[in-house]
């Protein structure tokens, strides 16, 4: 609404004499002081007919108090005073420009430093001073221009005074005025400590901490003889707190950072240069928050009605609600939820409290009936919040009657929902919970039990589910709900020694370069450290990981030992490692040689045996492999091939598979390039493995796996990635070169398509060549194409060159990235193997890599 040139009240805070809804938020660093101004749905200033507040009309000067909340969720409670100007108006006055906090040591906030309004229009601010020597109290400055400034701008250089006006420059209308205060920081509120924090120390132990008003007492709670420590806290500033603890005859310091959820250990000294201090555990804390103890309720009326939206009566029942369902399996708020209104379906019972007198009963009864109570949590409503990795409650046996009288004979079964972040609504309520279930044992023992929490959430309510096809009503009694992360219940147990140790099985074969599995079993079962140590007595012929898994290094015998951390008992197995029954170099070995001076690349590539697969590439082209042969005892094998390079024969290529090392040693081509080769040609060749510049495209993975590595590309236009079919790309595991499985990949019969793997290397890779193996199971041969692709997101490509893969058969595949079918480096981002001309066949490929 307009607002003449009158002064505009600053709503005071807490005062309850304006009618006026105010949420405020105070900093005691550099806080804002935040009013939300007139009611709910119009914002705007509401004065009477002489634009003065009627409250304010009978007195010239207002003392009001009120609370506002600080940054960290705790009350403080703040002194303001409303005076009458000269001119009719209303100045918001602070004595000689200072907010005392007087109930907390007068901590003073100092000192306005802003000012800023939202709405339409502009504002003056005309800063006065007291004149006592007149009478006349808050004179505007006239030598001081008042200074004006427009809605949504802050006025940040505010002119010094003790007190002063706000008035309208023109028609201007305002939805909220913020005034910023600064603060001392080292006289900052301790206040802002109050209550109990947790943390496990140094020594392994559990200690709580509890602060009020400036004192603290800090005890262990699992010791076997535990401590307690009683001193006081003093905050440094507002994220820096020094707590001051007496051991013995010493003062021991603890300073902390506080982030208003925890208090995080940064350094401990003593008055005699830590001697005391060393005796004391290190320890970081973390607030227990009490969301519920159902002390301060009374219940009245009828609970809630259908409506959902409005609180329908006061106490526990405007807290909570109870809801069920009658049929159906639906959640809150649905088709089938109405909102009770018995006067027992949200109670407490004042005398048969856990820890007090009162206790929350959750009531539900027979015909798939359902009840639910929840902390103020229907549609958005939050009225506490908790962090930490638990939430920590008791309950006990069910009660057949309101009076709690008469025990339930049998256990409860029930769910409980804790909710996070984001306000409940009937939409996302099955999103923005966890969900633990547990078991009420009947009788009438009190249980505790801890749900997991998401240690990053802030949790607001909580609910419980229970759901019977038959019986009588039940009422289950909760109470002492708590969030935190160490517990507070935490207590000593006295630890139980280990007697013995057993290691199965007591004699093993392992394989060579094969694992097998030894476990360890600690005596008694429930001793408290089963905690073991594995040794080999002989690492050169088998090794053990602090598992108990043990690998085979060389043929020959070792004993392998478990050794108790409590007690120091011991238990071995004798193992023999075994040469396998099938010793076939499965995969691919990459070895270079050196011809006349040149650098020679030998890949050879071994398929399973049962088929004899052999690829072998010798420098920048492929020699055909005619027949392979391998001697299972002399570990020697022999690669019959045709082909020459520069006019030089191969002839026969012969080496020796290295078990224990995994590498193929002694290669000798038996054609005349041997005398060519230096080192009278015993080159070796490792296995072929990824490295920076490298890459291995991983073919043994299940369906899914294979679909989330490789993309399906056809041409139609442009590269399409095409995600219609799941069958497209799969896992072969009865057709593979090696290894357990394969890529299988469907053909299309649209246009081009493409094998892709790795969509975008990041960053590039610098490569020679490519080599596969590739399975045509059709009666037709089928033309490869290779593409690389020299630019993110598929840009500036290239054709390698293309392949033929056989006609019902494995073809080894091996090429280039230089001119022609040469070995010159690429840098590249991205590799395609496409075939043009296919109609629905299903290749195979295995062994892909990138050199």
């Amino acid at each position: 609404m307009p607002i003449s040139k009158k002064l505009l009240t600053m709503v005071t805070i807490g005062c309850t004499t304006v009618a006026t809804a105010v949420a405020l938020v105070f900093s005691l660093t550099k806080g804002k002081i935040k009013v939300n101004i007139g009611d709910a749905s119009s914002h705007t200033l509401t004065l009477n007919g002489d634009n003065t507040p009627a409250e304010l009309t009978d007195s010239y000067q207002n003392n009001v108090a009120g609370t506002v909340k600080t940054t960290s969720g705790a009350d403080v409670q703040l002194t303001f005073v409303n005076a009458k100007s000269l001119e009719d108006g209303f100045v918001q006055l602070a004595p000689r420009g200072k907010i005392y906090n007087y109930n907390s040591g007068n901590n003073e906030v100092i000192g306005i430093e802003g000012v800023k309004f939202t709405g339409s229009g502009t504002l003056k601010f005309k800063p006065a001073i007291t004149k006592d020597t007149s009478g006349v109290r808050g004179a505007i400055l006239a030598d001081v221009e008042p200074v004006s400034f427009a809605a949504g701008d802050e006025l940040a250089a505010v002119p010094t005074c003790d007190y002063f006006e706000i008035v309208a420059d023109g028609d201007a209308s305002i939805t909220s005025l913020e005034l910023h205060y600064s603060c001392d920081s080292t006289a900052a509120d301790v206040k802002l400590l109050n209550g109990t924090y947790t943390g496990v120390g140094s020594d392994s132990s559990t200690y709580k901490l509890v602060m009020n008003n400036g004192s603290g007492t800090i005890q262990s709670l699992d010791k076997q003889s535990n401590i307690t420590l009683n001193g006081t806290a003093q905050m440094l500033s507002k994220t820096s707190v020094k707590c001051t603890f007496v051991y013995n005859t010493y003062n021991i310091y603890y300073t902390f950072n506080y982030d208003g959820h925890s208090l995080t250990y940064v350094s401990k000294s003593d008055d005699v240069g830590g001697a005391a201090a060393a005796q004391v555990a290190t320890i970081s804390l973390d607030r227990v928050y009490n969301v519920e103890d159902f002390e301060s309720y009374s219940a009245t009326g009828q609970g809630y009605t259908n409506s959902t939206t409005k609180y329908q009566t006061s106490g526990l029942r405007a807290e909570y609600y109870a809801d069920y369902y009658t049929s159906g399996s639906g959640e809150i708020g649905g088709n089938n939820w109405p909102v009770m209104t018995s006067t027992d379906n949200s109670n407490y019972n004042g005398s048969k409290g856990h820890n007090g007198s009162k206790v929350g009963i959750f009531k539900f009864s027979n015909g798939m009936s359902m009840r639910y109570i929840s902390m103020n949590s229907l549609y958005g409503v939050q009225s506490r919040v908790g962090k930490g990795s638990t939430l920590s409650f008791w309950a006990r046996g069910a009660y057949t009657n309101t009076n709690f009288n008469t025990d339930h004979a049998s256990n409860t079964s029930m769910k409980m929902y804790a909710y996070y972040d984001t306000p409940l609504t009937p939409s996302n309520q099955t999103t923005v919970r966890e969900t633990y279930e547990f078991t009420v044992t009947a009788g009438s023992t009190w249980q505790h039990f801890e749900m997991p929490l998401n240690a990053g959430k802030n949790y607001y309510g909580f609910g419980f589910y229970a759901q019977q096809s038959s019986g009588s009503t039940q009422y289950v009694p909760f109470d002492d709900f708590q969030i935190y992360t160490a517990s507070p219940y935490a207590e000593y147990v006295a630890p139980v020694a280990v007697t013995g140790v057993s290691v199965s099985p007591a004699n093993a074969e392992v394989t060579l370069n094969q694992t097998t599995q030894l476990t360890a079993t600690v005596a008694p079962a429930d001793a408290t450290n089963k905690a073991v140590t594995w040794s080999s007595s002989n690492t050169s012929v088998a090794t053990v990981n602090a598992s108990g898994v043990v690998t085979g290094v060389a043929t020959g015998n070792a004993t392998i030992t478990a050794t108790t951390d409590d007690g120091g008992y011991t238990a071995s197995c004798a193992v023999t490692v075994v040469a396998p029954s099938n010793n076939y170099p499965e995969g691919t070995f990459k070895g270079t040689a050196n011809v006349n001076g040149n650098n020679f690349t030998i890949v050879l590539a071994f398929g399973t045996q049962s088929n004899g697969l052999i690829g072998v590439r010798l420098a920048n082209s492929d020699a055909v492999a005619t027949g392979v042969s391998y001697n299972s005892s002399t570990h020697q094998f022999t690669i019959t091939t045709t082909g020459s390079y520069s006019s030089l024969s191969y002839g026969n290529i012969t080496g020796t598979y290295d078990i224990a090392n995994d590498q193929l040693t002694g290669i000798s081509c038996s054609g005349s390039i041997k005398s060519y080769v230096s080192n009278n040609g015993s080159i070796t060749a490792t296995r072929a493995a990824t490295t920076s510049n490298s890459y291995f495209a991983n073919c043994d993975g299940t369906t899914s796996e294979l679909q989330a590595q490789f993309k399906r590309r056809y041409m139609s236009g442009s590269w399409q990635v095409d995600n219609s079919n799941a069958d497209r790309i799969t896992s072969n595991t009865t057709e593979y070169v090696s290894g357990t499985g394969a890529v299988k990949r469907r053909g299309y019969s649209g246009g081009a398509v493409a094998l892709n793997f790795q969509n975008d290397f990041s960053p590039a890779k610098q490569v020679q060549n490519v080599q596969f193996w590739v399975y045509n199971p059709s009666g037709s041969d089928i033309t490869l194409r290779m593409w690389y692709y020299q630019g993110t997101n598929f840009g500036s490509n290239g054709e390698t060159g293309s392949v033929t893969a056989k006609a019902g058969q494995w073809t080894y595949v091996a090429m280039g990235f230089g001119s022609g079918s040469g070995d010159g480096n690429r840098t590249i981002y991205n590799f395609q193997i496409a075939d043009f001309n296919n109609t629905g066949t299903y290749l195979t490929f295995d062994n892909i890599y990138l050199f």
